[in-house]
C-alpha cells in the first residue's frame, strides 16, 4: 500500500459511495479504498453490516447491483481491509451502542480516523485519540489521497 493513513468507515459512506454522484466525498473515498491509497480497518461486525445493507431491497434497487456484484463487493473490502478482532468496548462510549463497533474497530486496528455521516458519530469529534470525521471533511483533510474519480 501506498500510504499508511488507517481509517475506519461507516457503512453508511461505503453505500453512499456506491449509491452517490462519482464526485461525492463518499464516492472519492471509496475510490482511495480501491487503489489502496488508504488503508481500510474494518472488522466482522462491520463487514456484516455492510453485508446486510447492501442487499436491503431499496439499496439493491438504488446500485442496481446484481447478487454477484453485491457479494464481489464484499469480497473487494475483505480483500482491501486490514481486519481487527472484532472486539467489543469494556463499555458504550457512543449515543447508539449500535456504532461503538467503529469506535471499537479504529481503537483495535489503530486507525487515524472514523469516517461517518452518522450524527450520533460525529458530535463526539474524537474518541480515544481518534478523530471522527464527516466524508467531506475527511476528503477536505486528505487530499492529496483522495482524488477525483475518472469519469
Amino acid at each position: 500500500m501506498s500510504n499508511d493513513l488507517r481509517i475506519v468507515v461507516d457503512t453508511n459512506v461505503l453505500i453512499s459511495g456506491l449509491i452517490g454522484i462519482k464526485n461525492s466525498p463518499s464516492a472519492k473515498i471509496l475510490l482511495a479504498i480501491r487503489k489502496q491509497t488508504i488503508i481500510l480497518v474494518s472488522s466482522p461486525n462491520i463487514l456484516e453490516e455492510v453485508r446486510e445493507v447492501i442487499n436491503r431491497k431499496r439499496i439493491v434497487k438504488l446500485t442496481k447491483m446484481t447478487k454477484k456484484e453485491r457479494g464481489d463487493f464484499i469480497k473487494e473490502l475483505i480483500e482491501r481491509s486490514d481486519i481487527t478482532a472484532g472486539k467489543q468496548l469494556p463499555q458504550i462510549v457512543g449515543r447508539d451502542v449500535e456504532d461503538d463497533k467503529f469506535i471499537a474497530c479504529a481503537i483495535e486496528g489503530k486507525a487515524k480516523y472514523i469516517i461517518t455521516g452518522d450524527q450520533d458519530l460525529l458530535i463526539l469529534n474524537e474518541s480515544k485519540g481518534i478523530k471522527i470525521l464527516s466524508p467531506k471533511e475527511f476528503v477536505v483533510l486528505s487530499q492529496d489521497m483522495v482524488s477525483t474519480p475518472s469519469p
